[in-house]
Formats: C-alpha cells, sequence, structure tokens
C-alpha cells in the first residue's frame, strides 16, 4: 500500500470502523424487523380468526334465544315409546271407521339414541274398496304419529282390494 492510503487509514479509522459497525447493526436491524413483521401478521390473523369466531357465537346466542322456545314443542313432538302401545288401535279404529278389514303386527324396534329418534317397524295389512283403502291411507298421514312407509303393495282380488303397508313408526 502506498503511504496516501496508510495515512487515509491512519487518520480515519474511527470512520471506517464506524461506518462497518453502523452497517452490521442495520443489518441486524432488518433481519429483526423482519421477524418482527412475520409475528406482527400472525398475531394480526389470529386476532382476525378470534374477532371471527366471537362474533358467530354472538350470532349463535341470539339465534338460540329465538330458538329457545320451540325446544320444548320441538321435544314433545314425537311421543313417547309407551305412546305406542295404542298405535295399533288408532289404525284399527281408523280401518274401522273406513269399513277395512284389518291385521297388524310390530316388528324390530331400534332405540333412540342421542341425535335419531328411536323407531319400531310394523306391518299392516287392510282389505276393502279402493276408495276405502285410500281414505285410510290418507287418515294415517294426518295422525299423530310419525310413520315412515317402507313399502305399499296393493293387490285387487274380484271387486275387493288388499294392501300390505310395511312401514316405521318413530318415538323419542
Amino acid at each position: 500500500m502506498n503511504k496516501f492510503y496508510k495515512n487515509l487509514l491512519k487518520h480515519n479509522w474511527l470512520y471506517i470502523s464506524g461506518i462497518i459497525v453502523l452497517a452490521v447493526l442495520l443489518f441486524l436491524l432488518k433481519i429483526n424487523m423482519e421477524s418482527s413483521v412475520k409475528k406482527i401478521g400472525e398475531q394480526y390473523n389470529t386476532l382476525a380468526a378470534r374477532s371471527n369466531s366471537l362474533l358467530s357465537l354472538a350470532t349463535l346466542r341470539g339465534e338460540f334465544t329465538k330458538a329457545n322456545p320451540y325446544f320444548s314443542f320441538l321435544e314433545n313432538i314425537l311421543p313417547p315409546r309407551d305412546q305406542l302401545l295404542s298405535f295399533s288401535k288408532e289404525l284399527e279404529n281408523i280401518a274401522r271407521k273406513n269399513n277395512l278389514e284389518f291385521s297388524f303386527s310390530f316388528g324390530e324396534e331400534k332405540l333412540s339414541s342421542g341425535k335419531e329418534p328411536g323407531q319400531i317397524s310394523f306391518r299392516l295389512i287392510i282389505n276393502g274398496s279402493y276408495e276405502n283403502i285410500y281414505n285410510f291411507l290418507s287418515d294415517i298421514e294426518t295422525s299423530r304419529y310419525f310413520i315412515d312407509p317402507s313399502s305399499v303393495d296393493l293387490v285387487r282380488k274380484d271387486s275387493v282390494f288388499s294392501a300390505t303397508f310395511n312401514g316405521k313408526v318413530f318415538f323419542r
């Protein structure tokens, strides 16, 4: 090195080392700021998600208070299992009203779980005129029991029809 550079370093070493230290500090500060920006972004996303959850919770609570009066009605809409003993009698009365011969039997029972109501399968055989069978089926649609028909077989024997009705009746 020539004499000029030696003198320059000798008289300005303090400034040069200050600039180098400042450059290193700026580099470290940049790295620290990038990680801070990333943390702030993550915290913002978490805060937004929590805010949305809180808003959803408040909305659900409001809807719950509106729907609460209907819960007791919905729980009582299905009859208890014990009331199904009168189910066959009610169907028999509807059949008698429509001048039909009547035969009934219960089948397999499935107890209610937390999410699904209980159900009992049944088989019903009625004999009579087509119009009376039609009226019978219309009447059981409006009965107080919830019935899921699995199948209805209608067979004609001369002027008399025979209907076999398989289905399920639900209880709580």
